[in-house]
């Protein structure tokens, strides 16, 4: 398993640039850019699902375990941090303008992509007689439960967009420059409600211990132009920044188990850290980017070929060939998705939706 993660590091340190003394990766959270880090993590996601299919007890499997092991529920934090960056952004730009259109463009949109997908999974399952209830089947179009899919991230972010316009909606009647700040209070508010209330229900951990990058990533938005002045004054305190990032990044990690607090600051941390090494570090490449892409198509449809691979006997036989052929499939189709969906999502954009 380690071989992939190194063939990924050989693409990622083939295309990186890093600043010259006392300059800056200026891009470091353009579009690009980000999907540059997102196909990173992509990446890594499927890893992490693909090899709960499989016994790995190679020796070469160790250190993948251990780095797994280290990362847990951090392969998505850079979907969950740019998703908030971006969309505080907009409102930043927009205004209500942004706000009015989430409930179709945001919300009505995701849901129907994700539950064509969880049709997809369905149509599979009846195909390899897998059986679920039909109340499993039908909160599966929430999020709440999956029927062989990843189901939990959608669930959140299904949730974290009604909290957003809920939080900013009142821009319709009041607009002053610090009512940003107040949506985002209100907003990060309402998502800590949300995460003590999974916990209350009797949620696994994973489906509430990332929720906080979200508004992290708003935060960040606002905050974006002094963050930059003071991290990126010269190398001299960048990396005196950074070395206190170490320090309580390690404390953190160390503490992480404790409780869903501590596991939030570290999460943070380690999301804020990803961001301060693209300050320095410029990563151009145009697979990573391509695949950065397509994160949501790729993230909710990648189980489908490694469920019917299993069942070849891929998993027991050639776990590399698996990987290969699970990675593969799932780009190829996801592909094919996007262009399908997207068509759909153009005509009920044009029709629904007025700017």
């Amino acid at each position: 398993m380690i071989l992939f993660i190194l063939i990924l590091l050989m693409i990622i340190i083939s295309n990186a640039e890093i600043a010259k003394s006392d300059t800056f990766n200026m891009e470091y959270i353009s579009i690009r850019q980000t999907n540059v880090i997102k196909g990173i993590f992509v990446i890594l996601v499927l890893l992490s699902h693909g090899s709960s299919y499989l016994n790995l007890t190679g020796v070469l499997d160790t250190p993948y375990k251990s780095l797994q092991s280290h990362l847990g529920q951090m392969v998505v934090s850079m979907f969950l941090f740019y998703s908030g960056f971006g969309m505080i952004k907009s409102i930043m730009k927009k205004r209500f303008g942004y706000i009015k259109t989430l409930p179709v463009k945001r919300f009505l949109i995701v849901v129907l992509n994700f539950d064509i997908a969880v049709i997809l999974f369905e149509i599979m399952n009846i195909f390899l007689k897998i059986h679920f209830d039909w109340k499993t089947i039908l909160l599966s179009f929430t999020g709440w439960v999956g029927i062989g899919n990843s189901n939990w991230y959608m669930f959140d972010i299904f949730v974290l967009y009604i909290l957003l316009f809920v939080s900013f909606y009142f821009l319709k009647w009041f607009d002053k420059e610090f009512s940003l700040y107040i949506g985002m209070l209100i907003f990060t508010i309402l998502s800590i409600a949300f995460v003590y209330w999974e916990i209350k229900v009797g949620q696994p951990a994973w489906f509430y211990n990332t929720i906080i990058l979200f508004a992290l990533g708003g935060w960040f938005a606002l905050f974006q132009e002094q963050i930059e002045c003071i991290v990126m004054k010269n190398d001299y305190v960048y990396i005196v920044l950074g070395a206190i990032m170490a320090v309580l990044y390690w404390i953190s990690f160390k503490n992480r188990n404790y409780g869903i607090k501590e596991y939030s600051v570290w999460a943070c941390l380690f999301t804020l850290a990803v961001v301060m090494i693209t300050m320095k570090i410029s990563i151009k490449s145009t697979v990573l980017e391509w695949i950065g892409k397509r994160v949501f198509s790729i993230y909710i449809l990648q189980r489908i070929p490694m469920i019917i691979l299993t069942k070849t006997g891929f998993t027991q036989n050639s776990p590399y060939t698996f990987f290969v052929l699970a990675f593969l499939i799932t780009l190829g189709i996801a592909v094919i998705f996007d262009y399908m969906v997207g068509k759909l999502d153009n005509v009920i954009v044009k029709h629904l939706v007025k700017e």
